[in-house]
């Protein structure tokens, strides 16, 4: 596995964001039928959460870092895209169409299959981005970083994929109806997603 791991990172950080995104964008773009408002609540909502995330992480509260090529200052310049990829391409294997998502059993068997999977993928990520060097938690050395992952990690990046799910289906099956819509879907859907999993991560890391 040590041998493995730099390409497996290398695959993960930067091969599938750029390969991924602009095939998922057209993937979204035929479900939604050429509706750009439904493209951009799968991938311009991940987008800026990726963003908004690893700023507020490596220069807000100075708690991550990210050390690998391609950067400015603690964060990927592809950061947003590196979520959005995977996190829509999850979504895409768990429903083919949000809009067949009709009753609360289905939204919420979509919800805990994308939380589950992002909070498998993350954790088993950035453990070995830790182990690596390619991530820092500022102020511990790698065994306190382990550590400090396995206490929020599991619970904390369930969250965001499961909360990603829902408000990506609510907001698609919304924006459908009434595209007028749009705009207060699209700020509600990324303010819940970057506020939910937060208080999340805040409860449980240490």
């Amino acid at each position: 596995m040590r041998q493995l791991r730099p390409a497996i990172l290398d695959f993960s950080t930067y091969v599938f964001p750029i390969v991924a995104t602009p095939l998922l964008t057209w993937i979204w773009w035929r479900i939604a039928a050429g509706n750009w408002r439904l493209v951009a609540l799968v991938l311009l909502v991940p987008v800026l959460f990726g963003y908004l995330t690893v700023w507020i992480a490596s220069r807000v509260v100075k708690r991550w870092r990210m050390t690998g090529p391609w950067r400015i200052g603690g964060a990927y310049i592809h950061h947003g895209f590196i979520y959005a990829s995977k996190m829509a391409f999850v979504l895409l294997l768990a429903t083919r169409n949000p809009a067949a998502v009709r009753t609360w059993v289905d939204l919420t068997s979509v919800a805990v299959l994308v939380g589950a999977a992002t909070a498998f993928g993350g954790w088993w990520h950035d453990l070995h981005a830790i182990r690596a060097g390619r991530i820092e938690l500022i102020g511990l050395d790698a065994r306190a970083a382990e550590e400090s992952l396995a206490s929020f990690a599991p619970i904390s990046y369930f969250s965001v994929g499961a909360t990603y799910a829902v408000v990506t289906i609510v907001g698609w099956q919304y924006v459908a109806a009434d595209p007028h819509k749009f705009i207060l879907v699209f700020a509600a859907a990324l303010a819940i997603l970057l506020i939910g999993p937060a208080l999340v991560t805040m409860r449980t890391a240490r």
